[in-house]
């Protein structure tokens, strides 16, 4: 790997950890660089703004990093349910999501409604989180697992919920109070099973 390509992973998991933090408005671009280890002029080479930046950050550590935290996909000869239940019960045990909240969601809050590329960058994050929780829950009402019921409302509502959860303040936020929010998740989608 070239001293080049190298230098920009360290920008961008030196921003993804301030960013994480801080948030946009509170992260600062020299500290990042000290983070990082490489000097302004090399930030500038890969990235033409603190903007450009953190939205490389949203697409290259964010959403990579939240594929992990909310991999709603079924693992073979796993039920809808026991997916389900296996990734909201990893969620909670992730100390960095319960203490510092759900990355995408807290860049959501705070730049959504005051840039249109951060704007459309987290909702197509959100969306595809979405779409593959509606996935594992269709395929449980295709195997008879579930009766039929509002799949994109619910999939919409375990997302939101968690995250809301997740953004609580670190007093508010434990995996604990997680785990409490995971059970309650798990028997509202027991109330469709077959």
């Amino acid at each position: 790997m070239s001293k080049d390509n190298i230098s920009r992973i360290k920008l961008l998991d030196a921003a993804f950890l301030e960013v994480y933090k801080f948030g946009y408005h509170g992260s600062a671009t020299a500290k990042i660089l000290k983070e990082a280890g490489v000097p302004k002029g090399s930030m500038y080479h890969h990235f033409s703004s603190k903007k450009a930046l953190v939205l490389a950050v949203v697409k290259e550590r964010i959403l990579p990093k939240m594929d992990e935290f909310f991999h709603f996909e079924r693992a073979q000869d796993e039920t809808a349910f026991e997916c389900i239940e296996r990734t909201v019960r990893h969620i909670g045990i992730n100390k960095p999501l319960v203490t510092y909240g759900c990355p995408l969601y807290r860049l959501m809050v705070e730049m959504s409604s005051l840039d249109e590329d951060f704007d459309k960058a987290v909702n197509h994050g959100y969306a595809q989180f979405i779409i593959r929780l509606r996935r594992v829950l269709d395929s449980g009402i295709d195997d008879g697992e579930f009766q039929s019921f509002d799949t994109q409302e619910f999939a919409e509502f375990i997302i939101t919920a968690s995250w809301g959860r997740l953004s609580l303040s670190p007093s508010l936020s434990s995996s604990t109070a997680f785990k409490k929010h995971a059970q309650f998740i798990l028997q509202l989608l027991s109330q469709y099973k077959v």
